[in-house]
């Protein structure tokens, strides 16, 4: 009886070390590559914000109404096929206070009352179209403050995927280099990417001349410098 409690009792102490020793095995750490995958698009932008100052001014030595400019500046929009909700009013001459724009405006006659109105054109020839039908005279500033692109989270998409598929490539050659094969993807990281989109310059000349009439407007095939997208990805892919 007490031989076979002794069996028993190094058994158990066998299987409890064994136990013990698996346990302590580790095990074998897996190959991996990490590479960056880099991709970048272009694209034209199709949202053109540009903002554009009229003014009162004198002619035959009668003042032209601030009223008068404003309704002949719409109108131009409308003949330039601008839709009424891609414009908006910026301000006026004391916009922070109207009260004293207005009584500025009645105590001193050679006040020259101004509004500043900011377009969004979908492109350059419609920016050109609208210059082909201001009035010179009271038209004082025009200038680009901003441009975009409508479908920009898409294009960021697919500049991530190109990005992503640019890591996979790497990995594949690199580890073909050296008589291996890349495997099952382990992580994958999105590094902020980044946009450079530049102010645009114009044709300042032909943008404030006026020497181009309505009857007269050809569009010169004005553009603007592209968009550019950056996206970078980190990537790790196991080695088979």
């Amino acid at each position: 009886m007490r031989t076979i409690k002794t069996v028993a009792l190094a058994t158990l102490l066998g299987l409890m070390t064994n136990t013990n020793m698996a346990q302590q095995t580790t095990a074998p750490e897996q190959r991996k590559i990490e590479v960056t995958g880099n991709a970048e698009m272009e694209v034209i932008p199709d949202e053109i914000y540009v903002n554009i100052t009229v003014q009162e001014y004198t002619e035959n030595k009668k003042k032209v109404d601030i009223n008068e400019i404003r309704k002949d500046f719409l109108e131009a929009c409308s003949k330039a096929g601008i839709a009424k909700e891609n414009i908006s009013i910026q301000g006026m001459n004391g916009y922070n206070n109207n009260g004293w724009y207005w009584q500025r405006k009645k105590k001193s006659p050679d006040f020259m009352a101004s509004s500043t109105f900011i377009i969004k054109f979908s492109s350059g020839e419609q920016i050109e179209k609208l210059m082909s039908l201001l009035d010179d005279k009271s038209t004082q500033n025009m200038y680009i403050s901003s441009t975009s692109y409508s479908k920009m989270e898409d294009l960021k998409k697919q500049v991530k995927i190109k990005a992503l598929q640019d890591a996979r490539s790497k990995a594949q050659y690199l580890c073909e280099a050296i008589g291996e094969k890349a495997g099952k993807v382990l992580l994958i990281k999105e590094v902020e990417g980044n946009s450079y989109v530049p102010q645009p310059m114009m044709m300042k000349e032909r943008m404030m001349s006026g020497a181009v009439m309505a009857d007269e407007f050809e569009p010169s095939g004005l553009e603007f410098q592209k968009i550019k997208i950056k996206m970078e990805v980190l990537a790790q892919f196991a080695i088979q």
